[in-house]
């Protein structure tokens, strides 16, 4: 009999996936039937073999673990991380939630500016605030001593990020990681820091959209357990191909206008966006 989980979880919840009668199966544990044709799942491994065809009878394919999106901000050094202004992605997170951006150093300290100021949270102390996080971008060991050099720049200038200068549509935690990159002189980061609208659709948009489909996808399953997922029938040539969550949900709510996204962004940690669009 299938259970759900209502415990809170801040980890990898561990979602397996496997393919069985033509449907993919999503769950936390292995069920012993499949819950789409309700054939014995036990019995595939052990199949005898077939006496027309001479072949074991298997229909369940291996199963796998869906790749957890969210990481331990101080385990990544020289990143820029996200995570939401309050709670965590998997049980908090919804499309009007507050995003919020900091700077990792290549000790994994993290430098965040918000209402309270600048702050820098030490490695060793594991900010619970930053342990489920989605990484937005690193660069290699080559760059560490330059990136913290320059962050300790942008950090000096004491009185550009004081508590009296956040505001939080305008300069905000986004400005100040906006301040650092195009400080850098990364070709690809400091390219894309150059406007909102570019960082945002390079690096913000990927990262979220995949956050929102594997949050979506727990859900469900902590909900109900386990989630068949039918194959689509195939798309008509002219027709525009649909998208999947994790080969199971729909993200047609996903923001298309990035102009009007990135723009919104500004607004408090942030801004209010569907940075991730989640399926309630």
């Amino acid at each position: 009999m299938t259970t759900t989980s209502t415990t809170t979880i801040t980890s990898d919840p561990g979602i397996l996936c496997f393919h069985h009668c033509n449907v993919k199966v999503f769950c936390f544990t292995l069920p012993h039937t499949c819950p789409h044709c309700n054939a014995q799942l036990d019995a595939d491994a052990n199949a005898a073999p077939d006496n027309a065809t001479g072949d074991a009878t298997i229909t369940r394919l291996l199963p796998f673990r869906l790749p957890y999106p969210f990481v331990r901000a101080t385990q990544h050094p020289c990143a820029i991380v996200l995570r939401p202004s309050t709670g965590d992605f998997l049980n908090d997170y919804s499309n009007a939630t507050d995003l919020h951006i900091a700077v990792t150093t290549s000790a994994g300290d993290i430098v965040e500016f918000d209402r309270y100021g600048l702050r820098r949270h030490r490695r060793d102390d594991n900010p619970r605030d930053w342990r489920q996080s989605l990484l937005v971008g690193d660069l290699p060991e080559p760059w560490h001593d330059y990136w913290d050099e320059i962050l300790e720049q942008i950090c000096g200038q004491s009185s550009r990020w004081s508590i009296e200068c956040y505001e939080e549509t305008s300069h905000n935690c986004y400005a100040f990681v906006l301040a650092f990159l195009q400080a850098l002189g990364h070709a690809q980061l400091s390219d894309a820091a150059r406007t909102k609208t570019s960082f945002c659709e390079k690096y913000i948009v990927p990262r979220t959209t995949t956050a929102g489909k594997y949050i979506s996808l727990y859900r469900r399953l902590r909900h109900a357990g386990i989630h068949v997922h039918r194959q689509q029938p195939k798309q008509s040539k002219h027709r525009a191909p649909r998208v999947d969550i994790c080969d199971g949900l729909d993200n047609s709510k996903l923001p298309t206008n990035k102009t009007k996204f990135a723009n919104n962004m500004t607004a408090r940690s942030l801004g209010r966006q569907k940075l991730c669009t989640i399926e309630e």
